[in-house]
This record gives structure tokens, C-alpha cells and sequence, in this order.
């Protein structure tokens, strides 16, 4: 069983102190182990609210005990994103949606800032898989994070994520590679867990003056969950787009099928 340990700190409640471990099955077979090891508030500590982000850092890795043939992955989800600043690459006239597969296939602009300290919005390109490793299996990182300024310009900016370690049971890629709608997908998840973070805004302070006293950053615990939820579930079908759209075909399957073969 995963056992999570919390810090007292108030800045970081929520923090992984120390690796957490859990046994992997696959069906009725142990397949390896999932390593939680680095659960972490971020803050890039800028002198001014304006140009600051906060956010957390997570790490992880799947450890198997022998080499395996079937074929694994991290499978990913915003269960929730309040975020109105970040688009997708193929239709950035609307924001994403509350829910979707992240990353969103081919990529998505986000803003950062120049050496001026002006917003811009920045291309990042993702590949068409549904996968959030990117070829980085075993390992798992991520580093999701949002400007004060984004909270201050529409109350919050919310972030919350699932996240599943999944053996695939069945790929086709379709025809067209520039979508993934005709792409078709079978997975079991194995082992799941949530997290994420909230920045509420209100003017507490000098009414009028964007103070740092202003924000309040909400770390989620990271929490181990049995079975992927109905919010899982809904954003693997979610719409990305309006003018241009797209969508991934992902089902979830039995996990009596992924013993190594």
C-alpha cells in the first residue's frame, strides 16, 4: 500500500517527505512497483507578484524486477483546469477544456515571459500519443505551474491532475497522421493517483495593489485511488477545439490481460 507522509510546514502540507512505494499487479501477477519519490511545491520567488508562478514538482519511477514485453505507460489527465491563458496548438481561439489528456496531442501555447517581463505565448510541441511519458518511460516528472497573474485575471487557477501507470492492451494508429481521432487505444490501469494545486486571488491587502498577500496557493495531497474516476474516464473522450477539433479514442480494459507474456 502506498502510505503518504505530510510535512507540518505550512507552505508545503502537502509534500511527499520520502519515497512511497507500491506493488504494481498485473492481473494476478506482480509486475514491478511504482516509486512516488518527490512531491514538492514550486515558486519561482520573483521579486514582483505579476511575473511569479507557483506550482509543484512531482517525480516518480516504474520499477520492474525483469524485463518485461508488454508495453507500459503513464496515462494522464486534467480532471480539472481553470487556466484561461493556455491553448491548443491546433486551435488556440478557445481555451481547453475542463478536462482533457495531458498533454494534448501535437501541442499547446502557454505564456511565458521575456527578459522584459511581458507576457508572450510560447509554442511547445507534444507528439500524437496519448502518453504523457513522451519516451521517457520508466521515468515520470512533471512540473505543472501557473502565473499569480493568470488567478488575479480570472479569480483562480486551478490544476488538478490524475494520473495512472497503464499496460497497453491493443494501438492503431489511423490513416491520418496529422489527428488522433482515428487512432484507437486499449490500456489497464494499474496504479493511480491524484494531485495538483489551486491560486485563489482576492485583495486583501492595499485594496487596488497587486500584493503577494493577495494569493493563496493551495497544495493538493497526493492520494492513491483504486479505480480511475468518472472525471478520469470523461477527459479521455474530451473535444479539444471548436473551429479545428479533435479527440482521443481511449478505452479502459481488463488488467487480466497484461501479464508479461
Amino acid at each position: 500500500m502506498l502510505v503518504l507522509s505530510f510535512s507540518t510546514d505550512a507552505a508545503d502540507t502537502a509534500a511527499v517527505r520520502q519515497p512511497q512505494i507500491r506493488p504494481v499487479h498485473c492481473g494476478p501477477v506482480l509486475c514491478g512497483s511504482m516509486e512516488i519519490s518527490w512531491y514538492r511545491r514550486f515558486q519561482d520567488e520573483d521579486a514582483t507578484p505579476g511575473r511569479e508562478r507557483n506550482g509543484v514538482n512531482i517525480r516518480g519511477r516504474f520499477r520492474s524486477p525483469r524485463d518485461q514485453a508488454r508495453e507500459f505507460h503513464y496515462l494522464q489527465v486534467l480532471t480539472r483546469f481553470e487556466a484561461d491563458d493556455f491553448r491548443w496548438s491546433k486551435d488556440p481561439s478557445v481555451p481547453l477544456p475542463a478536462r482533457f489528456v495531458d498533454p494534448p496531442p501535437f501541442g499547446l501555447r502557454q505564456p511565458e515571459t521575456d527578459t522584459a517581463g511581458q507576457f508572450r505565448a510560447a509554442e511547445h510541441k507534444f507528439d500524437a500519443l496519448p502518453w504523457y511519458d513522451e519516451g521517457d518511460f520508466p521515468l515520470y516528472e512533471d512540473r505543472p505551474r501557473a502565473f499569480l497573474a493568470n488567478a488575479r485575471a480570472h479569480g483562480t487557477a486551478t490544476m488538478e491532475f490524475e494520473t495512472w501507470l497503464v499496460c497497453v492492451i491493443s494501438s492503431k494508429q489511423g490513416p491520418d497522421l496529422d489527428r488522433v481521432d482515428d487512432d484507437a487505444y486499449e490500456v489497464a490501469a494499474l496504479v493511480g493517483w491524484t494531485w495538483g494545486y489551486a491560486i485563489t486571488w482576492r485583495d486583501v491587502g492595499q485594496i487596488g495593489v497587486d500584493e503577494f498577500e493577495d494569493y493563496t496557493f493551495t497544495m493538493q495531497p497526493l492520494r492513491l485511488v483504486t479505480q480511475p474516476s468518472e472525471a478520469f474516464e470523461a477527459a479521455l473522450g474530451a473535444t479539444l477545439g471548436a473551429a479545428v477539433t479533435d479527440r482521443f479514442d481511449i478505452r479502459l480494459g481488463d488488467a487480466q490481460q497484461c501479464p508479461p507474456r
